[in-house]
């Protein structure tokens, strides 16, 4: 007999909500890979004395922690999802007219962020080991996502994700929802295809290739995120009754050829790194793929943000010199948003 539970077997499937403690049936399988660490948060009862060594009074539970680090290969159908649950909620698609979609995810400073909740069931072969509930799924509810991450190397391969997703509440031994699929020909998100843009205004962001010189590229954003939980009765006890997004700081890390955009002594970015002030750049980094999203328009991803330079870091990528620069997001008036997601694809609802 074969033994059950085979790590390639495993799945998540992904269902937006309508509210945070709603579980929903998911609609969409997506290719990541991760699985959830689900903490109950048993405590012992120390603080007494009951004459002997070894504990004798029951743990009892606290709110739970519940979270899962999820990765994979990015494709244009991902971002929105991801964006919808890390960067700002409430975004719907705008129909191109031939079969294409556009998804604007624009980050706010200044007022109230709600994020969409997202249902994740997670399960793998695992079937029918007694009489009672038939498949050793989990159905995690209310997900967020407290920390992204795309990437690409020097190979110019896909870009690559990392979410950090936490969850409202959990159900275990749930039957995930049958019939779902991979989507196995959705176009990639390739470095090859990416090109970067660094300006001096926000009304020229676009305007400036950084040509002959990225070699790649990390974006990183990362949410604080502040838990409520309320005492409204044992029907919600130990699950999370509402999040609040209180910080968030953009990062973006650039390896560079030792070009003279890059290392020029008179006028480049090292020069505005090493500056006695602040010099704020306005960036874009556009991937267009080779594949059409409809006729005439290819699926597509730019990034807009502003920031300044951090740090500066001599590395080396085979037998040449690099220069490593990191820049921290900041909110810029002139541009008047800290981030912006822009995504061409044939995606159009969220699942």
């Amino acid at each position: 007999m074969a033994i059950q539970g085979f790590t390639r077997n495993r799945y998540h499937q992904f269902g937006k909500q309508s509210a945070l403690n709603t579980p929903v049936a998911a609609t969409r399988r997506l290719a990541f890979r991760g699985t959830p660490l689900v903490d109950p948060n048993w405590t012992d009862q120390e603080e007494v004395d009951t004459g002997s060594i070894d504990p004798i009074l029951p743990p009892y539970r606290v709110g739970s922690d519940i979270t899962e680090s999820l990765t994979g290969t990015l494709d244009f159908h991902h971002l929105p999802i991801l964006m919808s649950a890390g960067l700002v909620g409430g975004v719907s698609a705008v129909a191109l007219g031939g079969g294409g979609y556009t998804w604007t995810h624009t980050a706010v400073s200044s007022s109230a962020t709600t994020l969409d909740n997202f249902t994740d069931e997670f399960a793998d072969d695992v079937t029918n080991l007694d009489s009672g509930p038939p498949e050793d799924g989990m159905q995690l509810y209310g997900g967020i996502v407290e920390r992204l991450e795309f990437s690409f190397d020097e190979e110019q391969g896909p870009w690559s994700v990392s979410a950090d997703w936490r969850f409202s509440g959990v159900n275990a031994h749930v039957t995930p929802t049958s019939g779902l699929s991979i989507s196995s020909n959705l176009p990639l998100v390739f470095g090859a295809d990416t090109a970067l843009y660094i300006d001096d205004t926000s009304g020229g962001i676009g305007g400036t290739l950084i040509a002959d010189s990225l070699h790649s590229a990390t974006i990183s954003i990362e949410n604080t995120i502040d838990i409520k939980r309320f005492a409204q009765g044992s029907n919600t006890r130990f699950q999370i009754d509402g999040y609040g997004l209180s910080a968030r700081v953009i990062t973006a890390t650039f390896r560079f050829a030792k070009t003279s955009q890059i290392v020029a002594a008179l006028d480049s970015e090292t020069v505005d790194w090493l500056s006695d002030t602040a010099v704020n750049r306005y960036v874009r980094l556009l991937t267009q793929s080779t594949v059409e999203a409809e006729s005439g328009t290819p699926y597509s991803w730019q990034q807009d943000f502003s920031g300044t330079w951090r740090t500066r870091t001599d590395a080396e990528f085979g037998g040449n010199s690099v220069v490593e620069l990191a820049l921290t997001g900041r909110q810029d008036a002139g541009l008047g948003y800290p981030y912006r997601s822009t995504v061409t694809n044939t995606l159009a609802t969220l699942p």
